[in-house]
């Protein structure tokens, strides 16, 4: 993403405002943004409206100027954080972009939960386009989401099927938008195979399982919520350990880096105990990945 946004001088940049969770979260579109802020940096000034449930430190305006420095080997970035509860309202949106002044708003996430930006989109874009980082990745098309994409200045599809979909949603309309495949990248900077015997590698896998080896491990690293379906996974992997010889499913393993128990979720505890209360089913819950620092 470097080469297609050379540098700039902070003063001929434009600036973004980048509506979605609190880039410095490990949600799967904080994430995104993330990545995205990092590696464009040095072309944009970002604006993030951090987005979560109860947000501690909502209402605080936090510089992460420094820190993007550091991990994108900048001096002069401009990156800004407004923490939010959810992703604002159409008062802080108001409010913010008179004290900002963006030249454009950026989107990420699933549409219904801006549904009040794309209700305002009018006031907006009277000022500064919208432009939205969206995936709907299964037919039949989405017809109902017709109105939030027309609201929207810029489209860009993380998959072509994304792209085909805006399409056939705005019919006629599509010609009047700009509509752009965007497909997610990987950073191999830090997503990268660790040489097996790497010391902090051989410490994790000692305090994770307990000096017990494993011939084949399955990692499960998501929030403990409904649509994540965790326990159709806990129960695939019970089908997968029920069709091996005992010593064979007794050397496998399922480690869940998730909530145990959770409002929003399941009682895993519950569920493990209902389909798998036997010692050759392995799993193993976990608080902490290896090298998940790197990417915060």
């Amino acid at each position: 993403m470097n080469s297609s946004f050379a540098y700039l001088p902070p003063d001929k940049r434009k600036k973004i405002m980048l509506i979605t969770d609190d880039i410095r979260v490990h949600s799967g579109v904080g994430g995104v943004g993330r990545e995205i802020v990092l590696h464009t940096a040095q072309h944009f000034n970002w604006v993030n409206i951090g987005g979560a449930i109860k947000h501690p430190e909502a209402g605080k305006h936090l510089d992460l100027s420094i820190e993007t420095n550091k991990q994108a080997g900048l001096t002069d970035s401009s990156v800004f954080i407004y923490p939010v509860d959810g992703y604002g309202n159409p008062d802080i949106i108001r409010q913010l972009i008179q004290i900002e002044k963006p030249d454009a708003i950026m989107l990420i996430t699933d549409p219904r939960y801006f549904i009040w930006l794309f209700m305002m989109e009018n006031e907006i874009r009277k000022q500064i386009p919208i432009t939205y980082l969206n995936i709907w990745d299964d037919y039949p098309a989405p017809l109902y989401n017709k109105p939030y994409y027309e609201a929207c200045d810029l489209l860009m599809g993380i998959s072509k099927q994304t792209v085909n979909i805006n399409k056939l949603v705005l019919g006629d309309k599509a010609d009047k938008k700009i509509i752009k495949y965007i497909p997610h990248g990987l950073n191999h900077e830090i997503f990268k195979p660790l040489d097996k015997n790497n010391t902090e590698l051989l410490e994790f896998k000692q305090k994770l399982f307990k000096g017990k080896e494993y011939d084949f491990t399955l990692l499960f690293n998501s929030r403990n919520i409904r649509r994540k379906q965790i326990p159709d996974t806990i129960l695939a992997y019970r089908y997968f350990i029920d069709q091996l010889p005992i010593e064979k499913a007794k050397k496998c393993c399922l480690v869940l880096h998730t909530e145990r128990v959770t409002e929003h979720g399941t009682d895993l505890n519950a569920v493990i105990e209902l389909l798998c209360n036997d010692e050759k089913y392995n799993i193993i819950f976990t608080d902490t990945i290896f090298n998940l620092e790197q990417i915060i």
